[in-house]
């Protein structure tokens, strides 16, 4: 169950915590067996996907988007800086 290698920020804000920046990405392409999982069990499968960036993975939600499948995937993290 790949999922996309890149991503690009939508949001940058501050309020993290004291040392980081929040993001919220927006993530078009994962796998339909995304929904098949728990909202603990996508936290896991994403956080993997931005472990690599120095990034903490807080919350994934399902929203609407004009994509092929009709939605798309937001995912908000911390970036430490």
């Amino acid at each position: 169950m790949a999922l996309p290698r890149t991503h690009h920020c939508s949001v940058c804000s501050d309020g993290a915590a004291s040392g980081s920046v929040l993001h919220e990405d927006l993530v078009v392409g994962a796998p339909l067996s995304m929904e098949e999982l728990t909202d603990a069990q996508r936290l896991d499968r994403f956080a993997l996907k931005y472990a690599h960036d120095g990034c903490q993975v807080r919350e994934v939600r399902r929203v609407p988007h004009d994509s092929l499948s009709g939605y798309a995937w937001s995912v908000t993290f911390t970036e430490s800086s």
